[in-house]
C-alpha cells in the first residue's frame, strides 16, 4: 500500500506517523517528500526495532523517534498526522480519544490522514471488508466503518472530514482509502 502515490505529501514540513510501528510507511513518505521531516510515534519498546528500517531507507537524519501513548498525547508540531490501520482497532469512544489526542496536537492548518479499509454501504459490495471486520471484532474488539461513521468520529474529536481518496485496486492497496480531516 503506497499512500504517497495517491496523496501529495511533498507540501508538508513535518509528518507525524502515529502508532507507526517499525516506520515502513513513514520511510516511504519521507523518501517521496525529500524536504519533509518525520516523527515516528509509538510505544517506546516498538521504536527500538524501527531505527533499523528508517536507517536502511536513508532518512534517519530527517526522522525523530518519540515514545508515548496516543491515548494521552501525540507530538505537537506536525502539519500532517497519519494513522494507518489504527482507528479500526478500537471501539468508538476509544477511537475518539485517539483522534482527540491528535486534534490537541494539531495546529490550525494541519491535516489528519487516516488510511483505513473502504466499507461500502451496500453489503454485497463490502463482503471482503466485512470478513476483515469480523476478524477485527474477534481479535481486538474494533470494527471497520463506513465513511459516514468515520465522519462522525472525526466530528466528535473536533475535526471535519475534508476528502476521501481511494487507493485503487492494486493488490497492495487492499481496499484501503485515505480519509483526510482538518481541525474545525
Amino acid at each position: 500500500m503506497e499512500p504517497n502515490t495517491a496523496y501529495d505529501f511533498t507540501g508538508y514540513r513535518t509528518i507525524v506517523d502515529v502508532a507507526g510501528g517499525q516506520g515502513r510507511l513513514l520511510a516511504g513518505l519521507l523518501s517521496a517528500a525529500p524536504s519533509a521531516n518525520g516523527v515516528l510515534f509509538d510505544l517506546p519498546h516498538v521504536l527500538e526495532d524501527a531505527r533499523h528500517l528508517i536507517n536502511d531507507a536513508g532518512v534517519t537524519d530527517r526522522c525523530a523517534f518519540v515514545g508515548g501513548n496516543f491515548f494521552e498525547a501525540v507530538p505537537k508540531g506536525g502539519d500532517a498526522y497519519i494513522l494507518r490501520n489504527i482507528v479500526h482497532d478500537w471501539e468508538d469512544d476509544q477511537a475518539v480519544a485517539i483522534l482527540t489526542s491528535c486534534r490537541r496536537a494539531m495546529g490550525e492548518g494541519a491535516r489528519l490522514i487516516l488510511v483505513e479499509r473502504y466499507l461500502a454501504e451496500d453489503p454485497r459490495e463490502a463482503l471482503l471488508v466485512l470478513h476483515a471486520d469480523l476478524e477485527i471484532l474477534v481479535n481486538v474488539g474494533g470494527r471497520e466503518r463506513t465513511t459516514d461513521e468515520y465522519a462522525t468520529l472525526l466530528t466528535r474529536s473536533g475535526l471535519r472530514l475534508a476528502q476521501t481518496i481511494p487507493l485503487g485496486a492494486a493488490q497492495e492497496a487492499m481496499g484501503h482509502y485515505l480519509i483526510e480531516a482538518q481541525p474545525v
